[in-house]
């Protein structure tokens, strides 16, 4: 929390009334385009999680699975990292009644594509910047929030090893969880065996991360910043990795000081590339507010869930 605010503070301390003028003279109207732009990529999530359901012989309504991403995005906004809405909707399945196993693996899953296909797109589009060349730091901090996430993983391993041999009395705990990992990797071996389930969850994971890309590179046509969609995806893919650090409430403050940081490389001005920062956290704030929404008028989730035949 003290990180974003520093930062915000520090964006705060570059607006002057060139940048306070680009943000008041922004079209309203492209602004409500770009946002329904961006919520697209929301759907298409959903529709890749609908997909990944399926293949693990579960059936979830798609309106439910929909309604569920929407108001994961809006818990990103209250928990450490970008991964607050995984934990919202994962809590949300087992209360309805879903397998556990089944719901982290799927989501497991589904973060794990979508990073993928993030991390794709912005190898591709790095060549077409100078990033590396003029600030190694910059594509070495998405490498370390990567790096990190990596490591907790394997230290909380590492201690559930030592806590089994260490304590006779623990090591039932460790047993049960390593059959239920046991378990989780034959399904994901099965599911990693039907190539139609992942040629389709790949699609929509794509179509996610292009119509966020699009939504924002209206903002920056709008604002008269020249950058083409190449040198775009590669910001926003290495502010997406960044913002994975869980060092931020959902990358505030990260995330505009990165978008800053990495437009005045490219030879953007302070202003404009602020303007930018603050209407991209306008998609993700209003975005949000249809998950809010749905959050306060759907009551309790009520998802179901139907048991598919085995082919």
């Amino acid at each position: 929390m003290l990180i974003s605010v520093s930062l915000i503070l520090w964006l705060l301390s570059k607006v002057d009334s060139a940048t306070i003028s680009t943000i008041a003279g922004f079209p309203p109207a492209v602004l409500a385009i770009s946002l329904v732009v961006f919520a697209t990529s929301q759907v298409f999530g959903a529709l890749r999680l609908w997909v990944l359901l399926r293949g693990q012989e579960t059936s979830f309504p798609p309106l439910d699975v929909m309604r569920l991403t929407f108001i994961g995005f809006f818990t990103n906004n209250f928990l450490p990292s970008t991964v607050g809405g995984d934990v919202y909707r994962a809590a949300a399945l087992t209360r309805g009644g879903h397998d556990l196993n089944v719901a982290v693996l799927t989501l497991v899953a589904d973060r794990l594509l979508s990073l993928v296909v993030v991390v794709l797109m912005t190898a591709a589009a790095l060549p077409s910047t100078n990033f590396w060349e003029l600030r190694p730091s910059v594509t070495a901090i998405s490498a370390a929030s990567l790096a990190i996430w990596i490591v907790l993983a394997l230290a909380v391993v590492g201690i559930l090893g030592v806590l089994a041999s260490r304590s006779p009395s623990f090591r039932p705990v460790v047993t049960r969880m390593g059959q239920k990992m046991a378990a989780a990797t034959a399904r994901a071996l099965r599911l990693a065996g039907l190539p139609r389930v992942l040629a389709l969850a790949v699609l929509f994971s794509v179509l996610s991360s292009a119509a966020s890309i699009l939504a924002q590179f209206i903002i920056a046509q709008a604002i008269g910043m020249r950058v083409d969609v190449i040198q775009l995806t590669a910001v926003i893919g290495l502010v997406t990795l960044a913002a994975l650090m869980p060092v931020s409430i959902n990358g505030i403050g990260l995330q505009e000081a990165g978008l800053v940081a990495l437009f005045q490389l490219l030879g953007v001005a302070h202003e404009p590339a602020i303007a930018f920062a603050a209407f991209s956290r306008a998609l993700i704030l209003g975005t949000s507010l249809i998950g809010g929404l749905l959050l306060m008028f759907s009551g309790r989730p009520s998802t179901s869930q139907t048991h598919l035949p085995k082919p």
